[in-house]
């Protein structure tokens, strides 16, 4: 017997499955990644570069300029028109506002800090020029209904600074807005980084930025997402956002490089924004200041938008009333004339002292030839003798230096007929022998 609610409750529990069935997302929708594979489905492991691709350290001007770019923190906005803002014009102009970035471009060693703007998949604009701190772009070209833009600060060689506040994106609609054709406001997308005058120079900068795309890597297993690259034929994945400095073996110098955003189980993510490619031609032309293996201090400093060291040099030191430059020449030219009339003085004072010390002092001379003229050799054998034989020289006058002749004249004043007395004198002859006891 049949039951007439039955076939009415099988009904309604087909149409909830169907229901239910067409709301299931087909491929990634917005924040989708990973959401609904379950806990047990393990993440897409990242890889290194493989094949012909190897990582390499970046060229030493570029290391330099980033020690020396590290103290400035980046801030960039939009200020006009804002943000998914209807435009009613066939040119779109934009203004930006950029703090501590020193903007520059220097004609020979090429393009210094700057900052980059992308619209849709348009080549970036590169920005070196601003009034104060005013950035100012007109976009012609652009076909009416919605775009999207990208805006970063960049190194000398590309390369996107990564600080918060430093990058920024949005839409912005011509005319009028026109849907699925630009990602919803929380959506994931990618844009490629492609290094200053995308020339395939070795080694190569591979960056990139991925907007809405969430944390992961905070605990195991929790891969949200992974960004496949290709160059050349060679692909590896990798799990965080940070550029690399890869070189390979392609003789042409030409390289082709694909990005493509996935979820951690490897599945494409919304592929009409996030499969990108871009086509890096053949360099042309000398290389990039960035790209030599070391800079000087002036090269360092115009390449970095820093003042170099000679000009702080000149405004520290104001020029000087002319006046007080014609004294200070004038002081320079007679300073040599009167050199000449010191060193002479000086030198011949020391002419005066050098002779006049070997004579003011005859004490080595005077004992020797006192010696030699006494008239019996016995006398030296006499201890009290010798005692009272060596009286102090008469002292010179100061007035009259000493003379050549003064120590012969002294010779007969220690004669010992002249310089005894007291009981030493009782002990000789009148004619100077002993006398006997």
């Amino acid at each position: 017997m049949r039951r007439p609610g039955l076939k009415s409750i099988w009904a309604v529990l087909l149409a909830a499955v169907l229901l239910l069935g067409a709301g299931l997302p087909v491929h990634a929708r917005p924040g989708f990644f990973n959401r609904d594979t379950g806990s047990a489905a393990k993440p897409l492991p990242s890889s290194a570069p493989s094949g012909k691709l190897q990582e390499v350290a970046p060229p030493g001007a570029v290391q330099q300029l980033r020690q020396n770019l590290q103290r400035h923190h980046p801030s960039l906005r939009l200020s006009d028109p804002s943000n998914d803002s209807i435009v009613s014009s066939d040119a779109l102009e934009l203004r930006f506002e950029i703090e501590d970035w020193p903007l520059s471009s220097d004609p020979e060693l090429g393009l210094g800090p700057h900052v980059v703007l992308q619209i849709d998949n348009r080549a970036p604009l590169r920005l070196s020029e601003s009034n104060g701190n005013l950035l100012k772009v007109r976009i012609d070209g652009l076909e009416a209904g919605s775009h999207r833009f990208s805006a970063w600060a960049a190194y000398p060689w590309g390369e996107a600074v990564q600080s918060p506040g430093a990058s920024i994106q949005g839409r912005l609609h011509l005319w009028q807005k026109l849907q699925g054709t630009q990602p919803e406001r929380d959506a994931p997308w990618l844009v490629p980084v492609s290094p200053a005058g995308e020339q395939g120079l070795q080694p190569l900068l591979v960056d990139w930025l991925i907007w809405n795309a969430p944390l992961q890597n905070l605990r195991e297993g929790d891969g949200r997402w992974r960004l496949r690259i290709s160059i050349d034929g060679d692909s590896f994945l990798v799990d965080h956002q940070e550029a690399l400095w890869l070189k390979g073996s392609n003789g042409s110098n030409r390289h082709d490089i694909q990005m493509e955003l996935l979820n951690g189980l490897g599945e494409p993510i919304t592929p009409v924004f996030n499969n990108q490619l871009i086509h890096l031609k053949a360099p042309a032309g000398p290389k990039p200041g960035w790209m030599r293996p070391h800079l000087t201090e002036s090269q360092l400093a115009r390449l970095s938008g820093s003042p170099e060291p000679e000009a702080l040099e000149v405004v520290e030191s104001p020029p000087e009333p002319p006046q007080k430059a014609e004294e200070k020449q004038q002081e320079k030219t007679e300073l040599p004339r009167e050199l000449p009339q010191v060193e002479i003085k000086i030198e011949k004072e020391v002419e005066d002292e050098i002779k006049t010390q070997p004579e003011a002092d005859p004490k080595p001379t005077a004992p020797e030839e006192s010696e030699e003229q006494k008239p019996e050799p016995p006398l030296a054998e006499e201890p009290s003798k010798a005692e009272v034989a060596l009286p102090t020289p008469p002292t010179p006058a100061q007035e009259k230096p000493a003379e050549p002749q003064q120590p012969a004249e002294q010779e007969p004043k220690l004669m010992p007929s002249s310089s005894l007395g007291g009981s030493a004198r009782e002990l000789l002859n009148s004619d100077g022998r002993l006398r006997k006891p």
